[in-house]
């Protein structure tokens, strides 16, 4: 072993680089020279220019020069993979032992420098919370896949069974659909992979760079070609036709197997966008980039966007897709706008009723419509609570705009309208910039000065949040069954029904007030409904205008609301259909030409002959007949033999009332017919018959007011009689 230098003893490395080969006018990339131990701990670095490279090292230690791009190394930050990156720009090294040369000439040529030139592209997206809106504060993690890596670390068994699993995927898709599908995604990365190439330019048609071949081959040539395929083979065959096939392996390839690496974090901006310039050497094809979305919720850095990685890598990423990310965690933290895109002067701006338009209301701008939704089905009616969305120009607090209140009237009921005085509070976040915190400011109810029960119109300089739709972004809570909900009973028995709480047509009244409390008007053209109005002569009108979203328009569209939609006094109104009625559903009987379930309340029904007919009565009721319902009739364990629909079709309206059924006829020979197989002499039945009202509170169907009633019986042959003799 050489004896140990002295403390102190140096040496001068020296390194002189020279770029050959570049045509006329063309430039030549910026290099540097990066300095490592034998070991390959990286020392130090240097930009290479027309002087020679000169680094002081021990003297009795052994080194490495490589020679590569410039910009691996920034704000003296060193990426734990720079020998990694080094090695994928076609990088030079040269060794330095001691005792050995402390020089050394470096003439680099177009095929090893024109992969220095740095090929980019921009990673961009939006992120929004999952049917609430865009995600305004976090950070966006980016992150390399490596699937050939990650394809090495699995065993044999682990390759085998991914094998397994991806023939039995590939085997029942559509070649045809799914080639076609690959293609399209095929012919954009080939159109962004010229456009890159032009980057380093006209040189770069001397090398290989980003111009591998993709595979376009079909899902049963793929088919074909793994159950030939195994080991190395195997495992290049997947990487190479990645792009086809990576819809089936999502959930087959465990996140504890893949090979990453983060490549960068950028912050989500105001508008939930994100985007990141992300630059590579001398690829052999684009990468294959995964995407995790964090928060900071109460000071604590939080992870609400984690899929798994098989099912949400994109592969091949050459910056042309909008990545578009969907939070579902119910802890992420959106943004609120108080805002939208009206008219450039003072409005107000009722939006929705939940997550329906208002402008999909019929009769929303002439009062004379139904007041219902319209429905796959049928028309759809208001029920429950409803929550009330709004929108509002961002300088009315500063003109004197300070208060809403919403009120209602049935037709029929006796003046005033009813004020909807339910508590409205919204959260806030307290930062742009972290640690974030969320807090909640109560808009209402307030007195102030002669009026009571108003609602502040929110700072548009707030941050408001939305984590919770029904919670963060409603500004009224409509409770139509005024306190006393509908009832049901006798769920799953033959007889199902209940109470009923408050129907028919309503008016929804919008006031708005100054800070003093004070009516404003606002300055639509005035109508000629009272709603809640006084008598007298209308007010001067104000300064703001009602908008309402615009019937048979785009998303964002408005109207200014027409006079059917203001008072005299200048409020606003529109009409809305509700219907808190629940479903009745009813099996009462079920009848053979011999007995019924009257008769024998076991249900052992007789039959003669297989064209007897078996008649079931049934009850699918809703006063409105605003349901849908279906009734079947099912064998045994062999499956349903009858149902409405198909026969007869459901008209998706009640069939019956109680008290008088309709009936379901069958003969006993079909119900006794299975889907599968021979006929059966006799059987048990179950009948299920479900209504389901079509209430909505604007966010969902009101399932609480469907009903379902059950029975069953079953059919036998007499017995033959005893022969004695």
């Amino acid at each position: 072993m050489a004896a140990k230098a002295a403390e102190g003893d140096k040496r001068t490395i020296t390194v002189t680089v020279a770029l050959h080969g570049q045509t006329e006018g063309q430039a030549l990339p910026k290099s540097r020279a990066y300095l490592f131990e034998r070991s390959g701990r990286f020392v130090q670095s240097e930009p290479v220019g027309r002087d020679p490279v000169h680094f002081s090292v021990a003297a009795n230690q052994a080194y490495r020069v490589t020679i590569g791009p410039d910009g691996l190394v920034k704000d003296k930050e060193v990426p734990a993979n720079l020998a990694s990156q080094l090695a994928q720009a076609n990088s030079l090294s040269q060794d330095f032992v001691p005792k050995g040369p402390d020089s050394a000439v470096l003439t680099i040529n177009p095929n090893i420098w024109i992969c220095w030139f740095p090929v980019c592209i921009n990673v961009h997206g939006t992120v929004t919370k999952q049917s609430t809106g865009p995600i305004c504060s976090g950070t966006v993690q980016i992150f390399q896949v490596d699937l050939g890596c990650t394809l090495d670390s699995f065993t044999v068994i682990d390759l085998s069974f991914l094998k397994t699993k991806l023939l039995e995927k590939l085997s029942v898709q559509s070649a045809a659909v799914s080639r076609l599908a690959a293609q399209q995604r095929i012919s954009s990365v080939t159109a962004q992979r010229a456009s890159l190439s032009a980057q380093a330019g006209s040189a770069l048609n001397t090398v290989t760079s980003v111009s591998s071949a993709t595979s376009t081959i079909s899902l049963s040539d793929a088919v074909a070609t793994l159950n030939a395929l195994n080991g190395t083979a195997l495992k290049q065959f997947l990487v190479a036709n990645k792009i086809v096939l990576f819809p089936f392996w999502c959930e087959l390839i465990p996140d504890s197997a893949f090979c990453w690496q983060e490549l960068t974090e950028v912050p989500i901006q105001s508008d939930g966008t994100f985007s990141a310039e992300i630059c590579f050497w001398c690829p052999a094809d684009f990468p294959d980039l995964y995407f995790e979305v964090v928060q900071s919720i109460n000071s604590v850095d939080t992870e609400v966007y984690d899929p798994q990685i098989a099912c949400s890598t994109y592969y091949d990423y050459d910056g042309s897709q909008s990545v578009d990310i969907t939070v579902t965690d119910p802890r992420a933290i959106a943004c609120l706008s108080t805002t939208g895109q009206g008219p450039a002067s003072l409005y107000v701006w009722p939006t929705a009723i939940g997550n329906q338009p208002l402008n999909g209301i019929d009769g929303l701008e002439t009062l004379l419509g139904t007041g219902l939704l319209p429905g796959g089905t049928g028309p759809v009616p208001f029920g429950g609570t409803l929550s009330l969305q709004m929108l509002f120009h961002p300088d009315l607090r500063a003109n004197n705009i300070k208060y809403y209140r919403w009120s209602y009237q049935f037709d029929g009921d006796p003046t005033p309208p009813k004020v909807i005085n339910a508590p409205v509070t919204h959260r806030f976040q307290t930062s742009l910039i972290p640690p974030f915190s969320v807090d909640s400011y109560p808009l209402g109810p307030h007195t102030v000065g002669p009026n009571s029960n108003l609602f502040e119109i929110p700072d548009p300089n707030v941050l408001w949040v939305d984590i919770v739709d029904p919670l963060d972004r409603p500004y009224a809570y409509f409770d139509t069954t005024e306190g006393a909900p509908p009832t049901r009973s006798g769920v799953n028995s033959p007889f199902c029904g209940g109470t009923s709480a408050r129907t028919g047509m309503c008016t929804l009244i919008l006031e708005i007030f100054d800070s003093g409390g004070n009516y404003v008007p606002c300055n639509n053209a005035f109508g000629t409904s009272t709603f809640g109005d006084q008598p007298g002569p209308p007010p001067p009108p104000g300064n703001f205008s009602f908008i309402l979203p615009q019937v048979g328009g785009p998303p964002n569209a408005f109207d200014f609301a027409p006079k059917p939609n203001i008072t005299d006094q200048g409020r606003l109104v529109f009409r809305i259909f509700v219907d808190n009625n629940v479903c009745t559903t009813q099996i009462p009987k079920v009848s053979t030409p011999i007995n019924s379930t009257d008769t024998d309340p076991c249900g052992i029904l007789q039959y003669t002959n297989p064209t007897d007919n078996v008649a079931i009565s049934y009850v699918a009721f809703h006063p409105e007949n605003f349901l849908d319902w279906s009734l079947t009739v099912e064998l045994g364990v062999s499956g349903i033999v009858a149902s409405i629909p198909p026969s007869p079709p459901a008209t998706n309206t009640s069939s019956g009332s109680p008290g008088l059924p309709a009936t379901f006829n069958n003969t006993a020979g079909a119900l006794l017919t299975p889907p599968v197989g021979p006929p059966c002499t006799q059987g048990a039945f179950a009948v299920v018959l479900y209504a389901a009202a079509r209430a909505t509170d604007g966010y969902e169907r009101l399932s609480q007011y469907d009903c379902q009633s059950s029975a069953a019986f079953a059919l036998t042959q007499p017995c033959p009689p005893l022969v004695v003799r």
